[in-house]
């Protein structure tokens, strides 16, 4: 099976590079496939042949979406769609991660892959919208939705806290947002069992087991 990993610079594309390495694999990071050039993204993946794309990249940092808009709309929005339309020719499979981001948090029970989207930010607007164009190609194509992913490759929010407890007798993290830590590797493990799934206009929630708020999860590391 050949399978195409993009965004292996990033924390999870990193993981699923190192967990996929038994397979005929082709890894890319940003600088090799940028998502905000449609054109490089026709042109650099028309030669290569594949069964699996991996799309784990995107524009990911939720202050930067809301102040560059357009950019956010074409990496997480509009590129996803490219992909998905590029992989139809190939008759090869998406699997494309996406965001809790997508819900408005509102729920107080863990949210479900029937429950309706409702984004409060631009970037969870730009996710939801790339979760639509991917699903509307209809060709088995799979969105992964997960939550607040650590793991070895690139410094996440234990890291963070780590280095302000380091730096600082106080450190401040918010008590009400509740989510499901998940590891990257975790995510790495679960995916091949989908990768000759043949359902359409499929989601799938996957984390961790257990749920913490941000300040629970920035204590654990710190005792």
């Amino acid at each position: 099976m050949k399978i195409v990993i993009l965004g292996t610079g990033g924390r999870l594309g990193a993981a699923l590079a190192r967990s996929f390495e038994k397979y005929d694999l082709t890894a890319l990071n940003r600088e090799q496939l940028d998502l905000s050039d449609l054109d490089d993204l026709r042109s650099k993946l028309d030669p290569i042949s594949f069964d699996v794309f991996s799309n784990a990249a995107g524009l990911t940092n939720v202050d930067a979406c809301e102040t560059q808009r357009d950019r956010a709309f074409l990496i997480n929005g509009e590129a996803p769609g490219v992909l998905a339309e590029i992989c139809n020719a190939k008759h090869a499979k998406l699997i494309h991660f996406s965001t809790d981001y997508i819900f408005d948090g509102e729920k107080r029970t863990p949210y479900t892959e029937k429950d309706e989207a409702n984004p409060i930010s631009f970037y969870g607007e730009s996710k939801l919208i790339g979760e639509k164009n991917v699903l509307a190609a209809r060709n088995h194509h799979l969105v992964v939705r997960v939550s607040w992913v650590f793991g070895p490759d690139r410094p996440s929010f234990i890291d963070a806290m780590i280095r302000r407890a380091q730096e600082n007798e106080k450190v401040d993290a918010i008590a009400d947002k509740f989510s499901t830590p998940t590891y990257t590797h975790d995510v790495a493990q679960m995916l091949p069992q989908f990768f000759n799934c043949t359902v359409d206009d499929s989601i799938l929630h996957f984390a961790t087991a257990g749920k913490c708020s941000w300040q629970e999860y920035a204590q654990r590391p710190l005792e």
